[in-house]
């Protein structure tokens, strides 16, 4: 079997790839524990766009300290000061004409107390993750509008280090996707409710990001 559209060039968006092999997002560890990218973690991407790649997705990205540490040693888009060995990441695979996104994550319900130093994690509503077994509070409006502006400044930070895109991680039952649910979001405000209230928070991110960085 052969597989002749693998290794032609393709875009998403404006953004032109080598070819169409994407390396997704997996968790390493290997972030400083403020949440810098490391040597290590630089050099376990660069290695990964010498083998080939066209665009390499981050593991998760944090983008909020203070509910959103979704693992120790977790890459951070949160302040200036991540920027610069963001760059240095940026620069080691591109070296390679390999693509780089950083993958913007919180996971709301799905992280721990001892993560966030003791603090109740926090939620679109006070439901538990079976998985957790922690229910959380649930997020003020205006922290849920605090934190679209956290997602969209840590997609700043990417565009500044250079980084080529990022990717909203909506998936696995996280903050985005706790929002977008019914089952996980009984909110009464105006992101709760009917089907646009609860995309509103992503819809928010989405055009934040748009709108800050072109």
């Amino acid at each position: 079997m052969s597989y002749k559209k693998l290794f032609e060039s393709g875009k998403i968006g404006n953004l032109k790839l080598k070819n169409r092999i994407v390396m997704p997002a997996m968790g390493t560890s290997l972030a400083t524990s403020t949440g810098e990218a490391s040597d290590e973690i630089i050099k376990y991407y660069e290695e990964r766009a010498k083998g080939g790649c066209g665009l390499i997705i981050t593991e998760i990205t944090r983008i909020d300290n203070e509910t959103g540490v979704g693992t120790p040693n977790q890459l951070c888009a949160i302040e200036g000061k991540h920027i610069p060995r963001l760059e240095r990441l940026a620069r080691a695979v591109h070296r390679h004409d390999t693509k780089v996104f950083l993958q913007l994550h919180h996971p709301g319900r799905q992280s721990h107390s001892r993560l966030i130093d003791g603090r109740q994690i926090a939620a679109p509503s006070p439901i538990t993750c079976k998985t957790i077994g922690e229910e959380p509070r649930e997020m003020t409006t205006e922290e849920v509008e605090g934190l679209v502006k956290k997602f969209v400044i840590g997609a700043k930070i990417a565009q500044t280090a250079g980084i080529d895109g990022v990717e909203l991680h909506g998936a696995h039952g996280y903050l985005i996707g706790q929002f977008m649910s019914p089952l996980t979001n009984i909110r009464t405000d105006k992101y709760g409710g009917n089907f646009d209230n609860r995309m509103r928070f992503l819809t928010e991110i989405v055009m934040g990001i748009k709108h800050i960085c072109g």
